[in-house]
């Protein structure tokens, strides 16, 4: 039989010691760095916090969005409403159509002065990431859009 002396056990006690205490001191770290990875970022922005977002559009004739990802909370939304309020500037207000579209420019829906839309992007690949709007040329309104992410 193979006799251990106590130098031997105690040098692979200690090693074990030290691999243990690394692990412990690493995994912090370790989560940390694959927290930054953009798939965890992304995988983050996906899971809904219960947290709701209110904001008012100026829309005129210039095509203009609203981007959620580059400015606070840097979360796209999961689901999103709509609400035209028409030309406020006017008593009363007047009956401005708004084009919307979410994510894609190219994809602009009317939305007439007191209708209101709901997106919800629950189950789609791409959240709510950017919200384009417009009025015909000459034209003003307002949208009060209520996002939850």
């Amino acid at each position: 039989s193979i006799r251990m002396s106590d130098d031997s056990f105690m040098s692979i006690m200690l090693g074990a010691v030290f691999a243990v205490a690394s692990v412990v001191v690493l995994a912090p770290t370790l989560q940390q760095i694959l927290a930054a990875t953009p798939a965890a970022q992304s995988y983050a922005a996906q899971v809904y916090t219960g947290l709701t977002d209110y904001r008012v559009l100026e829309a005129d004739g210039q095509l203009r969005w609203l981007s959620l990802v580059d400015a606070p909370p840097f979360t796209p939304w999961i689901t999103a409403s709509f609400f035209n309020d028409g030309d406020v500037t006017t008593d009363p207000p007047g009956a401005v159509s708004v084009y919307i579209a979410i994510n894609n420019p190219d994809a602009l829906v009317e939305l007439k002065k007191g209708e209101s839309q709901y997106a919800d992007f629950s189950f789609a690949q791409r959240r709510i990431e950017i919200i384009f709007y417009k009025t015909d040329p000459g034209k003003k309104a307002r949208v009060r859009v209520e996002g939850k992410y």
